[in-house]
């Protein structure tokens, strides 16, 4: 249950910023663009994919040189998936550098503005497990001397 709600909390912060990079991204490349409906299914689609690769990785506990690996691991599997699906949907042209750049750039400002709120949240959650484990540690103790 954990991993799904730490799941969706990801998913729900990918695809609010990529709906804000979006809309900067069609402004600045595509400013007379006529959107259809599919363009929020692709970003769903691709936020989702993101978002479960994501909390794959959330699942392993490391530290050290690992953790560094696993982040650069995520960062490119992350770049796979929203360049790869970049092509398909035809968000940006691979002859068009400053689009693919544009792109990759927005890909790694989502990534670390993700990997941010993630870690604070997982800071709060171990702040709160700890002070209530001292809490319940707390009546133990005190149940024992009565």
């Amino acid at each position: 249950m954990k991993k799904l709600r730490d799941m969706l909390f990801i998913f729900v912060c990918v695809t609010t910023c990529v709906l804000f990079v979006t809309a900067l991204y069609i402004t600045v490349f595509w400013p007379h663009a006529t959107l259809g409906v599919e363009i929020l299914w692709q970003i769903l689609f691709v936020s989702f994919l993101c978002s479960a690769v994501n909390a794959f990785f959330l699942e392993w506990e490391v530290s050290g040189t690992l953790l560094v690996v696993f982040y650069v691991l995520r960062y490119v599997m992350t770049n796979g998936i929203v360049l790869g699906c970049g092509f398909w949907f035809e968000w940006f042209y691979a002859d068009n550098l400053p689009m693919v750049l544009a792109m990759v750039l927005s890909i790694a400002v989502v990534f670390v503005i993700v990997s941010v709120i993630a870690w604070k949240r997982g800071k709060q959650q171990a702040a709160l497990m700890n002070e209530r484990l001292a809490v319940y540690q707390r009546e133990g103790q005190e149940s024992a001397y009565k």
